[in-house]
């Protein structure tokens, strides 16, 4: 077989990185997808639980299903699930693997964040360590997340705010007229220091 010529293997080269580049991009700019975060937040759940490998028992069994169900909604979802459990469930036997992925990717089960935490079992505590935000925490409803949620954004608005040099209510309510009441310094009332034009006292007839 004939070798190319060098320029057209740095021709073909350069095609593969352009094609690269533009397909790390297009990763870039997808939008986050609870689908495809919620499997890896399950298996970073499972691995601080079990370590690399699920026991063999009912609660491995049940939480390889909630992660099968989770893999189950992904693409190529026939190849990942007997992979996963080659890796995580490797004592279960080949026919309940086949069975466990057929039936789960014919119809999987639609569980929200709340519903999967209850099979998990997953404490918010846990939940906070292990950044999880797919999956909810079974002594913190979603009323709460959504109120400590809110709160985050708040505090992050606020620094963000300080950063930029905006002052707090506080510092801002400290200079502000009401609280300097500048015209006593001047020995007059409120209302006439406001008549007066709000004198600075080097240049108000009191002043003087």
């Amino acid at each position: 077989m004939t070798r190319p010529a060098p320029h057209i293997v740095k021709a073909k080269l350069h095609e593969i990185d352009v094609r690269n580049a533009s397909d790390r991009r297009k990763r870039d700019r997808e939008p986050f997808s609870v689908a495809a975060a919620r499997p890896n937040e399950i298996q970073r759940i499972l691995a601080d639980r079990y370590g690399r490998e699920l026991p063999d028992d009912d609660a491995g069994r049940d939480d390889a299903f909630v992660m099968v169900n989770a893999l189950a909604w992904r693409p190529n979802a026939q190849r990942r699930i007997p992979s996963w459990l080659s890796l995580w469930a490797p004592w279960m036997p080949a026919d309940e693997v086949q069975a466990l992925t057929a039936k789960l990717i014919a119809k999987p089960y639609r569980w929200g964040p709340d519903t999967i935490g209850k099979r998990l079992n997953l404490m918010d505590v846990d939940r906070t360590r292990l950044k999880i935000t797919t999956i909810g925490g079974v002594d913190v409803g979603k009323a709460e997340r959504l109120a400590r949620r809110k709160q985050r954004a708040r505090q992050r608005e606020e620094q963000r705010r300080r950063a930029n040099g905006s002052k707090t209510r506080a510092e801002y309510e400290a200079q502000s007229v009401s609280r300097s009441k500048p015209w006593e310094a001047l020995g007059m009332s409120r209302a006439r220091w406001y008549r007066l034009g709000k004198p600075a006292a080097e240049t108000s007839p009191c002043a003087a």
